[in-house]
């Protein structure tokens, strides 16, 4: 919320004027009184300045990438970048109506195996999460390798990194709501990128992935959303609850659960401040995200 100054300097320096007016008041009785050699005050004393009034409070900054403030570098459209040596490339999609002064946040969505970038803004809509934020994210579609995301000596992991760190020296975001999701190998990235970027991504919604692109050691942290359906016959479901069980560990979350929302999802209790984890386990489905997903997961990122 923005601070008015100009209202705010009133309200404070009124209370000063009235003191200030006391002050005068008392000093002209005492100069009376001592005219007349009552009060008890020696002629000539000196009347004590009147204390300044205290300056008014900042106006509190928001916080934003390196790009806020600044004509954007980059424009909605396909982005290309170098990591490992290799041309790599991402779709950027910013709001209709991006305003430089605004941070937004991020939101990463990794497309499944023979998927595509493409499909990911275009067929999948983000995951369905597009239409709900509207113009207030921004979009990002990143391309894998072969097809997926293999992570191959942590390859996509830096790839990652080098394209998060572009777009925010590019445009105006808020370094504190990146987060990441996708489905089949782009849940199991997204798993990976909550192993080890806890330093940059605040939160992760696998959808039907498992760790299956490795979980790289790190000591920070993310808060995860888990969905996966019981009958899925591509990724087992033991394999999503490996990846749950792990960020329930790394998260220090006890194993006692809490009903949340409506859609069958559950909390895990003592976690880490600020570090939840919730679990969409359903029973039917197979490979594929349910309807209710996008709810559960835009609801879970408006946490933080």
């Amino acid at each position: 919320m923005t601070i008015d100054q100009t209202s705010l300097q009133a309200r404070l320096q009124r209370p000063a004027s009235a003191a200030l007016r006391l002050m005068f008041g008392t000093a002209l009785l005492a100069t009376s009184l001592a005219s007349c050699g009552g009060g008890g005050a020696a002629t000539g004393s000196p009347v004590p300045a009147p204390a300044p009034a205290p300056a008014p409070a900042p106006a509190p900054q928001p916080t934003g990438s390196a790009g806020c403030g600044n004509a954007a570098k980059l424009s909605t459209g396909e982005q290309a970048i170098a990591s490992d040596g290799v041309q790599r490339s991402y779709w950027l999609e910013l709001p209709a109506d991006y305003d430089r002064n605004k941070a937004y946040p991020v939101i990463i969505g990794l497309h499944w195996r023979d998927g595509s970038a493409t499909e990911v803004r275009t067929w999948n809509n983000y995951f369905g999460l597009k239409p709900l934020y509207g113009s207030s994210a921004i979009f990002i579609a990143p391309e894998g390798l072969d097809k997926g995301w293999a992570n191959t000596g942590g390859r996509d992991i830096r790839f990652m990194r080098a394209l998060i760190s572009q777009v925010q020296q590019g445009v105006c975001t808020d370094p504190q709501r990146v987060f990441a999701t996708g489905f089949s190998f782009g849940g199991m990235m997204s798993n990976a990128i909550g192993c080890e970027m806890g330093d940059v991504v605040r939160a992760i919604a696998p959808l039907s992935g498992s760790l299956w692109s490795g979980c790289g050691a790190s000591s920070n942290r993310v808060a995860a959303i888990f969905d996966h359906a019981m009958d899925d016959n591509t990724v087992p479901y033991s394999a999503g609850e490996d990846a749950r069980n792990t960020f329930v560990a790394r998260n220090s979350c006890s194993a006692t659960t809490k009903p949340i929302g409506s859609n069958g999802c559950v909390e895990y209790q003592g976690c880490s401040a600020g570090k939840p984890v919730v679990w969409c386990g359903h029973a039917t489905g197979g490979h594929w995200p349910p309807a209710f997903s996008a709810t559960e997961t835009k609801a879970f990122f408006d946490r933080f």
